[in-house]
Protein backbone atom coordinates (compact mmCIF):
# COMPACT_ATOMS: atom_id res chain seq x y z
CA UNK A 1 0.00 0.00 0.00
CA UNK A 2 1.20 3.30 -0.78
CA UNK A 3 2.51 5.32 2.53
CA UNK A 4 -0.07 8.03 1.31
CA UNK A 5 -2.75 5.95 1.70
CA UNK A 6 -2.25 6.03 5.06
CA UNK A 7 -6.06 6.55 5.62
CA UNK A 8 -7.74 3.16 4.32
CA UNK A 9 -6.19 1.42 7.10
CA UNK A 10 -6.30 3.67 9.90
CA UNK A 11 -10.24 4.97 9.06
CA UNK A 12 -11.33 0.96 9.09
CA UNK A 13 -9.04 0.32 12.18
CA UNK A 14 -11.58 0.13 15.25
CA UNK A 15 -8.61 1.85 17.50
CA UNK A 16 -9.11 5.01 15.27
CA UNK A 17 -12.90 5.48 16.84
CA UNK A 18 -11.27 4.36 20.76
CA UNK A 19 -8.30 6.88 19.94
CA UNK A 20 -10.97 9.53 18.94
CA UNK A 21 -14.46 8.20 21.09
CA UNK A 22 -14.51 11.31 22.97
CA UNK A 23 -14.88 14.19 20.81
CA UNK A 24 -17.62 16.79 21.50
CA UNK A 25 -20.57 15.26 20.25
CA UNK A 26 -22.47 19.29 21.47
CA UNK A 27 -19.88 21.08 20.35
CA UNK A 28 -20.46 19.24 16.71
CA UNK A 29 -23.75 20.00 16.74
CA UNK A 30 -23.84 23.54 18.18
CA UNK A 31 -21.26 24.04 15.23
CA UNK A 32 -23.79 22.19 12.62
CA UNK A 33 -26.96 24.68 14.20
CA UNK A 34 -24.11 27.75 13.82
CA UNK A 35 -23.83 26.86 10.14
CA UNK A 36 -27.48 26.00 9.35
CA UNK A 37 -28.41 29.23 10.36
CA UNK A 38 -25.75 31.10 8.66
CA UNK A 39 -26.27 29.45 5.19
CA UNK A 40 -30.10 29.51 5.14
CA UNK A 41 -30.58 27.55 3.06
CA UNK A 42 -34.02 26.03 2.36
CA UNK A 43 -35.51 22.83 4.46
CA UNK A 44 -36.08 21.17 1.58
CA UNK A 45 -32.36 20.85 0.33
CA UNK A 46 -30.50 17.92 -0.28
CA UNK A 47 -27.29 18.32 1.24
CA UNK A 48 -23.79 15.73 1.11
CA UNK A 49 -21.68 15.03 4.19
CA UNK A 50 -18.45 14.04 2.46
CA UNK A 51 -16.09 11.93 4.48
CA UNK A 52 -18.90 11.72 7.21
CA UNK A 53 -17.67 8.76 9.17
CA UNK A 54 -19.85 6.94 11.42
CA UNK A 55 -22.48 9.72 10.50
CA UNK A 56 -22.46 12.07 13.57
CA UNK A 57 -22.66 15.27 11.25
CA UNK A 58 -24.85 13.85 8.98
CA UNK A 59 -27.56 12.96 11.86
CA UNK A 60 -27.33 16.30 12.90
CA UNK A 61 -27.94 17.62 9.43
CA UNK A 62 -31.06 15.41 8.61
CA UNK A 63 -32.77 17.16 11.35
CA UNK A 64 -32.36 20.56 9.09
CA UNK A 65 -32.86 19.07 5.27
CA UNK A 66 -34.99 16.99 3.79
CA UNK A 67 -32.27 14.44 2.38
CA UNK A 68 -28.93 13.56 3.31
CA UNK A 69 -26.59 11.28 1.90
CA UNK A 70 -23.09 10.76 3.59
CA UNK A 71 -19.89 8.82 1.95
CA UNK A 72 -17.15 8.16 3.38
CA UNK A 73 -13.66 5.10 2.53
CA UNK A 74 -14.29 3.31 5.82
CA UNK A 75 -16.85 0.59 4.65
CA UNK A 76 -17.33 -0.28 8.59
CA UNK A 77 -17.28 3.65 9.57
CA UNK A 78 -19.80 3.31 6.71
CA UNK A 79 -21.67 -0.08 8.11
CA UNK A 80 -22.19 2.00 11.64
CA UNK A 81 -23.81 4.68 9.99
CA UNK A 82 -26.59 2.97 8.37
CA UNK A 83 -27.07 1.41 11.63
CA UNK A 84 -28.86 4.46 12.86
CA UNK A 85 -29.50 6.47 9.81
CA UNK A 86 -33.09 8.12 9.74
CA UNK A 87 -35.22 7.68 7.17
CA UNK A 88 -33.79 9.57 4.29
CA UNK A 89 -30.63 9.38 5.01
CA UNK A 90 -28.21 7.19 2.63
CA UNK A 91 -24.68 6.22 3.18
CA UNK A 92 -22.65 4.27 0.86
CA UNK A 93 -18.57 3.62 0.51
CA UNK A 94 -16.91 5.75 -2.05
CA UNK A 95 -12.99 8.00 -2.10
CA UNK A 96 -13.83 11.51 -1.93
CA UNK A 97 -11.58 11.75 -5.43
CA UNK A 98 -13.62 10.07 -7.64
CA UNK A 99 -17.39 9.90 -6.40
CA UNK A 100 -19.76 9.31 -8.63
CA UNK A 101 -23.71 10.26 -7.38
CA UNK A 102 -26.33 9.45 -9.14
CA UNK A 103 -27.66 13.12 -8.04
CA UNK A 104 -27.01 17.09 -7.58
CA UNK A 105 -27.16 18.78 -4.28
CA UNK A 106 -27.55 22.17 -2.67
CA UNK A 107 -24.43 21.97 -0.25
CA UNK A 108 -21.49 19.33 0.50
CA UNK A 109 -20.03 19.28 3.81
CA UNK A 110 -16.40 18.49 4.34
CA UNK A 111 -16.27 18.60 8.15
CA UNK A 112 -13.38 17.96 11.28
CA UNK A 113 -9.95 17.71 9.02
CA UNK A 114 -11.48 15.62 6.26
CA UNK A 115 -9.71 17.26 3.81
CA UNK A 116 -6.07 17.31 2.66
CA UNK A 117 -4.95 13.93 3.44
CA UNK A 118 -2.72 13.20 0.04
CA UNK A 119 0.33 13.75 -1.27
CA UNK A 120 -0.28 16.29 -3.72
CA UNK A 121 -2.20 19.49 -4.70
CA UNK A 122 -4.03 17.34 -8.07
CA UNK A 123 -5.62 14.83 -5.66
CA UNK A 124 -6.59 18.14 -3.73
CA UNK A 125 -8.13 19.34 -6.92
CA UNK A 126 -9.62 15.96 -7.88
CA UNK A 127 -12.03 16.29 -4.79
CA UNK A 128 -12.79 20.16 -5.19
CA UNK A 129 -13.68 19.13 -9.64
CA UNK A 130 -15.97 16.03 -7.68
CA UNK A 131 -17.16 18.41 -5.20
CA UNK A 132 -18.38 20.88 -8.34
CA UNK A 133 -19.72 18.51 -10.71
CA UNK A 134 -22.01 17.29 -7.56
CA UNK A 135 -23.56 20.80 -6.87
CA UNK A 136 -26.49 22.05 -8.19
CA UNK A 137 -26.26 26.10 -9.73
CA UNK A 138 -24.86 28.23 -7.00
CA UNK A 139 -24.19 25.34 -4.70
CA UNK A 140 -22.39 25.75 -1.30
CA UNK A 141 -19.27 23.91 -0.63
CA UNK A 142 -18.25 23.94 3.71
CA UNK A 143 -14.61 23.17 4.44
CA UNK A 144 -14.21 22.17 7.91
CA UNK A 145 -10.05 22.31 8.31
CA UNK A 146 -7.17 23.07 10.42
CA UNK A 147 -5.23 26.07 10.98
CA UNK A 148 -2.13 25.75 9.44
CA UNK A 149 -0.25 28.40 11.15
CA UNK A 150 -1.57 27.47 14.70
CA UNK A 151 -0.63 23.93 14.31
CA UNK A 152 2.79 24.86 13.35
CA UNK A 153 3.34 27.08 16.21
CA UNK A 154 1.86 25.34 18.80
CA UNK A 155 2.57 22.03 17.65
CA UNK A 156 2.72 19.35 20.66
CA UNK A 157 5.43 16.89 19.39
CA UNK A 158 4.71 13.68 22.28
CA UNK A 159 1.91 13.14 24.07
CA UNK A 160 0.03 9.96 25.55
CA UNK A 161 -3.34 9.24 26.02
CA UNK A 162 -4.60 6.10 28.02
CA UNK A 163 -8.78 5.69 26.62
CA UNK A 164 -10.50 1.70 27.14
CA UNK A 165 -7.11 0.46 29.02
CA UNK A 166 -5.31 1.19 25.54
CA UNK A 167 -2.31 3.76 26.01
CA UNK A 168 -1.50 5.59 23.08
CA UNK A 169 1.84 7.17 22.64
CA UNK A 170 1.62 10.32 20.07
CA UNK A 171 4.44 12.20 18.37
CA UNK A 172 3.83 14.76 15.48
CA UNK A 173 5.85 16.56 13.82
CA UNK A 174 6.12 18.60 10.36
CA UNK A 175 7.35 17.16 7.23
CA UNK A 176 7.11 18.45 3.66
CA UNK A 177 4.49 20.79 5.24
CA UNK A 178 2.47 18.00 6.07
CA UNK A 179 1.87 17.56 10.05
CA UNK A 180 2.59 13.83 10.49
CA UNK A 181 1.26 12.04 13.59
CA UNK A 182 2.56 9.09 14.79
CA UNK A 183 0.03 6.91 16.72
CA UNK A 184 1.67 3.22 18.76
CA UNK A 185 -0.06 1.32 21.60
CA UNK A 186 -0.07 -2.56 22.83
CA UNK A 187 -3.14 -4.20 22.66
CA UNK A 188 -3.79 -7.63 23.80
CA UNK A 189 0.26 -7.99 23.63
CA UNK A 190 0.48 -6.69 20.24
CA UNK A 191 2.05 -3.68 19.13
CA UNK A 192 0.58 -1.31 16.66
CA UNK A 193 1.77 1.60 14.86
CA UNK A 194 -0.55 3.82 12.86
CA UNK A 195 0.17 7.05 10.92
CA UNK A 196 -1.96 10.21 9.99
CA UNK A 197 -0.48 12.81 7.88
CA UNK A 198 -2.53 16.28 6.68
CA UNK A 199 -1.29 19.20 4.40
CA UNK A 200 -0.50 22.15 6.19
CA UNK A 201 -3.16 24.15 3.50
CA UNK A 202 -2.71 27.64 4.47
CA UNK A 203 -6.08 30.28 3.07
CA UNK A 204 -3.90 30.84 -0.04
CA UNK A 205 -3.36 27.34 -1.06
CA UNK A 206 -7.41 27.35 -0.40
CA UNK A 207 -8.03 30.19 -2.97
CA UNK A 208 -5.93 28.99 -5.06
CA UNK A 209 -7.78 25.50 -5.39
CA UNK A 210 -10.83 27.09 -5.37
CA UNK A 211 -9.97 29.13 -8.48
CA UNK A 212 -9.22 26.01 -10.22
CA UNK A 213 -11.74 23.99 -9.44
CA UNK A 214 -14.50 27.11 -10.41
CA UNK A 215 -15.60 28.34 -6.42
CA UNK A 216 -15.88 31.37 -4.84
CA UNK A 217 -14.96 31.62 -1.59
CA UNK A 218 -17.87 33.44 0.22
CA UNK A 219 -16.61 33.50 3.71
CA UNK A 220 -14.05 32.40 6.38
CA UNK A 221 -14.65 31.50 10.14
CA UNK A 222 -11.91 30.61 12.77
CA UNK A 223 -14.24 28.37 15.07
CA UNK A 224 -17.55 26.29 15.81
CA UNK A 225 -19.12 29.38 16.43
CA UNK A 226 -18.15 31.01 14.08
CA UNK A 227 -16.32 33.71 15.12
CA UNK A 228 -14.18 35.92 12.50
CA UNK A 229 -11.21 33.76 11.25
CA UNK A 230 -7.64 35.38 12.43
CA UNK A 231 -4.52 33.23 11.14
CA UNK A 232 -2.84 33.50 14.12
CA UNK A 233 -5.18 32.33 17.02
CA UNK A 234 -7.85 30.40 15.06
CA UNK A 235 -8.69 27.10 16.45
CA UNK A 236 -9.81 26.41 12.51
CA UNK A 237 -10.35 27.18 9.29
CA UNK A 238 -13.65 26.84 8.20
CA UNK A 239 -14.44 28.34 4.61
CA UNK A 240 -17.64 28.20 2.48
CA UNK A 241 -17.39 28.52 -1.21
CA UNK A 242 -19.80 28.96 -3.96
CA UNK A 243 -20.10 27.15 -7.15
CA UNK A 244 -19.90 29.33 -10.34
CA UNK A 245 -21.78 29.50 -13.33
CA UNK A 246 -19.80 28.17 -16.19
Amino acid sequence: MKKEDWFKNWFDSPYYHVLYKNRDKNEANVFIQNLVNWLQLDKSSTVLDLGCGKGRHAIELKKKYKKVVGIDLSKKSIDEAIKIAPKETHFSVHDMRDFQLNESFNAIFNLFTSFGYFSSMSDNLKVLHQCNKHLKAKGLLIIDFLNAEKVKSELVQREKKTIDSITFEISKKIIANNVVKNIAFKDNGRLHNFQESVQLLSMDDFKSLFQKSNFRLLDTFGDYDLQQFNPISSKRLILVAKKLET
